[in-house]
């Protein structure tokens, strides 16, 4: 009788710990499938995709990814200049192309680019090494160039300037 009474506490204190431990299984199985589910879900049905017919008009419209329509780019000859180093031993060579407003300010850059090039010419040869190899001075340079640019392109503007060749040695 004895006997019988041990054996069904020790079965009773068994129990419980069989079903805490089925309890826990279930319960990571079921986070983690409800948790793939969601992750399924949201990237099947909630992520903004581009339709085909929505990419063709954003190329019909020359439009680009920040939604601004991309103007007339006019590119320049290469500029080799020597820079304004002690040594005199350095030199930089820029390619630059010019963003415009529109076909106008196309054809009156056209017209004036000489003096768009003096302008590029006179700036780098002031500057230094340093001032030329950090990327503030190449953000200085494009700021600079576009301020002066404007000042020669009036009333037209100059959107942007990107340089698509710099190289120092």
């Amino acid at each position: 009788m004895a006997d019988e009474k041990a054996t069904e506490a020790a079965g009773s204190q068994e129990a419980p710990k069989k079903s805490k431990l089925m309890f826990f299984i279930i319960l990571g199985v079921t986070i983690l499938l409800v948790g793939g589910g969601g992750f399924f879900a949201y990237t099947k049905f909630m992520t903004h995709k581009p339709t085909a017919a929505g990419e063709e008009k954003k190329e019909e419209g020359g439009k680009g990814e920040s939604g601004k329509a991309i103007g007339e780019i006019l590119p320049l000859e290469p500029f080799v200049v020597n820079l304004a180093d002690p040594s005199g031993k350095r030199y930089l060579k820029l390619k630059v192309e010019l963003e415009l407003e529109n076909p106008a300010a196309a054809e009156k850059a056209k017209q004036v680019i000489p003096k768009l090039r003096d302008t590029v010419i006179m700036l780098l040869t002031s500057l230094s090494f340093d001032e030329v190899m950090t990327p503030e001075g190449k953000i200085r340079i494009r700021d600079e160039l576009l301020e002066r640019f404007n000042q020669i392109m009036r009333p037209d503007r100059i959107k942007n300037i990107y340089f698509t060749d710099f190289v120092v040695q």
